[in-house]
């Protein structure tokens, strides 16, 4: 009995050392805090100008997609500082002379706008952004021919919104087995303290639509390239 008695409390002591040995291993190391992460920088846009829509070479941007601005169209101009943010939208319309996606209602002549809008805070743009991804979600839901999608760039956060209307007939009585749609791409961008929103629509033949989206896409993010170059920026290119 007491040999059995011994070898427990043997075996106990050497369990009790153990933790307490633990205890001070654990209680010897450093608990200070670690110091917080320093953010990474960000890049900070500053406001834009009245004027910015006349220093933008669109005409130069249209050329290169074989495009030309229409004569007699000027840049619609909206500038608005009321708010907090500043906000500008500028209006381009453009046509293609050949016949390159060509209807039988009339020649290719894409259309639409390029928003900038800069805010004091990131919070806030992203706040802005979401908001408004939101809504055009919500929005595109009960429109079988609106489809969305995520896009990655330069930006921090990007949404494509692609349209695609069949045109009824009826509404070009001239226009004899017209076979077309409506097309439009939308660009909702979130880069730093800035929001972008690129509109560009027009017509296409059914047969050419996925061209035309293409075309559409691509136009849109040179338009949008060379609206934003024209802002002074601070932070990481």
């Amino acid at each position: 009995m007491h040999l059995r008695r011994r070898n427990r409390y043997s075996i106990i002591r050497r369990w009790t050392v153990l933790v307490a040995t633990a205890a001070l291993a654990i209680g010897g190391c450093d608990s200070s805090p670690e110091p917080p992460e320093t953010p990474e920088p960000r890049v900070m846009y500053g406001q834009a100008t009245p004027d910015m829509c006349e220093r933008m070479k669109l005409a130069e941007v249209a050329a290169r997609f074989g495009l030309k601005l229409r004569p007699s169209y000027d840049p619609t101009v909206q500038f608005d500082t009321r708010g907090t943010d500043v906000y500008l939208s500028c209006a381009i319309r453009a046509y293609d002379d050949s016949e390159r996606f060509r209807t039988e209602v009339g020649e290719f002549d894409p259309a639409g706008t390029v928003s900038l809008r800069t805010y004091p805070s990131h919070e806030d743009a992203e706040k802005a952004h979401e908001a408004e991804v939101t809504s055009l979600r919500k929005f595109g839901e009960s429109k079988p021919e609106i489809s969305t999608q995520d896009v990655s760039g330069w930006w921090d956060e990007g949404v494509h919104f692609q349209t695609v209307a069949p045109i009824e007939p009826r509404q070009y009585p001239r226009a004899e087995n017209l076979d077309a749609a409506g097309v439009e791409v939308l660009y909702e961008l979130l880069h730093g303290n800035l929001r972008v929103s690129t509109r560009i629509d027009s017509r296409a033949a059914t047969p050419e639509i996925d061209q035309v989206l293409a075309f559409l896409r691509e136009f849109a993010e040179a338009i949008t390239k060379e609206a934003v170059s024209h802002l002074s920026r601070t932070g990481p290119n």
